[in-house]
């Protein structure tokens, strides 16, 4: 007889109201429209392109030290020649487990170790291979998603069995629910899995961290999963960190039902490498290695040393933030040999696991960290300012259309509700059409697939390049315009 050593089966739990339509139905929908064949041609050679202003992806380009990186690293090294471990590059592993202890501080340093650390085909493989693991070994059947959320979570729970709702905010300016409402709602319903996304996808919205700690406390007390989900932070250098789903008092392990996910595709426009991770306890872990096995037998190792680097990097500019004022060089330099001790320790191999030769040696033997820091402080800062100009461009060009906004709160997606007079894929087909500008809307989010309401969320994407950016925006007041001279 098979044993379930994290199944609930003496309590029963209440239903969800409804199985839900799952909205990756709208995205198919959406997508089979915008990428058909002949109608981009149509709509490119009509308008001179295509203006991206809603497709969630960080179109700005990578910090120029991590792109150096990355191409010095497929003359030199043998990473692309070599399969990596199911649990991705040993590297990246130990400097995601570096930069977790600086940014949670000494009593995290006991919850989380490499074997903590799992590498995935983007944060899709890590979010398909952690539902999978609740799925089969936990019998989760609920969920309950706070805010609206990206779609890939609706088709993952719909091929393992787990039914799937969206809690909203009852305000009108907010989506993700306030920390009263998520609480009463988790109370409530009791769900196996409860799914938060910081910031919020796409409406930026975050927790600051009472409210978290309040959600993260109603989660255990209903005896449910949580899967935290970071991956559309910008995780700029001159910000502080969000708060984190962990109590504050020293933990010897990592927490039993937690899932923290992350990724590189938004916050360092690296989505092409396909390279996200999940942080979780060892049982959850060894699970999603062996489902990467079966998958796809491991990650993407090209690019690891940049990926390596980026989270040194984001330790160094952590401590100079943290320490105005003091010694930068003296910073950077100690923050050097504690990066070399968690490297050698944990990735001490060669790059065909043949002998010791690890990755810190191609790093520090390329980089000068100073000049590194520098430039990498500098790319990221260009990034913010231009997600910031575009937000400003948007709401200047389009203004008279704005019904509703959400206040941003991080990352560089923004939600509004726009004065169309149309319903919601009139709008999205339209707009591609007439205007060459491609739309995700509330149902490509949602929990239903219904595209026939005028009221309607629409995502703005602001990580894109300037000209671009400006262009869309101009197209879609014209055809706004003439939408409304219509009417």
């Amino acid at each position: 007889m098979r044993v379930f050593p994290h199944r609930r089966a003496y309590r029963k739990r209440r239903p969800l109201s409804r199985i839900v339509a799952m909205t990756y139905r709208s995205l198919e929908r959406a997508n089979a429209y915008f990428y058909d064949p002949a109608r981009r041609r149509a709509v490119i050679a009509r308008h001179g392109g295509v203006g991206y202003l809603s497709s969630g992806v960080n179109h700005l380009q990578t910090p120029r030290v991590l792109l150096d990186l990355a191409a010095r690293e497929l003359r030199e090294r043998r990473l692309i020649e070599n399969y990596t471990a199911p649990g991705g590059a040993l590297g990246i592993g130990a400097a995601i487990a570096f930069e977790m202890h600086d940014r949670l501080g000494r009593p995290a340093r006991g919850a989380i170790a490499p074997a903590n650390v799992c590498l995935t085909v983007g944060a899709t493989g890590a979010l398909a291979g952690a539902f999978r693991y609740l799925a089969d070994e936990v019998c989760a059947r609920s969920a309950l998603v706070l805010g609206l959320n990206y779609s890939f979570f609706s088709i993952v729970c719909d091929e393992v069995g787990i039914a799937y709702r969206i809690a909203r905010s009852e305000l009108r300016d907010r989506l993700l629910p306030t920390a009263d409402e998520a609480c009463a709602r988790i109370a409530a319903e009791r769900p196996d899995v409860v799914v938060l996304s910081q910031p919020t996808n796409p409406s930026g919205e975050t927790y600051d961290s009472g409210e978290l700690r309040r959600v993260v406390d109603a989660v255990a007390q209903a005896g449910g999963w949580l899967v935290f989900d970071e991956v559309p932070s910008l995780a700029a250098a001159d910000e502080d960190d969000l708060p984190a789903p962990l109590a504050d008092d020293t933990l010897a392990t990592f927490p039993p039902r937690l899932i923290w996910i992350g990724s590189y595709s938004k916050s360092r426009s690296l989505a092409g490498l396909r390279a996200g991770y999940l942080l979780a306890a060892q049982p959850v872990v060894d699970f999603v290695r062996k489902h990467n096995e079966r998958q796809s037998w491991s990650p993407v190792n090209a690019g690891s040393s940049a990926l390596t680097a980026d989270m040194i990097l984001r330790v160094m500019a952590r401590r100079l933030r943290r320490s105005p004022g003091r010694d930068a060089q003296r910073i950077v330099a100690r923050t050097a040999r504690d990066a070399r001790h968690y490297l050698e320790l944990f990735a001490p191999f060669s790059d065909d696991f043949a002998r010791f030769d690890g990755i810190w040696r191609f790093l520090d033997g390329e980089l000068d960290w100073p000049t590194a820091l520098e430039s990498y402080t500098a790319d990221l800062a260009t990034i913010g300012a231009t997600c910031r100009a575009n937000w400003s461009d948007f709401e200047q060009r389009i203004g008279p259309y704005l019904a509703h906004r959400i206040a941003l709160q991080s990352g560089f997606n923004h939600c509004v509700r726009l004065a169309t007079g149309m319903t919601e894929w009139d709008f999205v087909t339209a707009a591609f059409d007439q205007a060459g500008t491609d739309f995700y809307t509330e149902t490509v989010f949602a929990d239903h697939d219904d595209a026939s309401s005028t009221d309607f969320w629409v995502r703005v994407s602001c990580a894109a390049e300037p000209d671009m950016f400006e262009r869309g925006v101009d197209r879609l007041a014209h055809f706004l315009d003439a939408a409304s001279a219509r009417r």
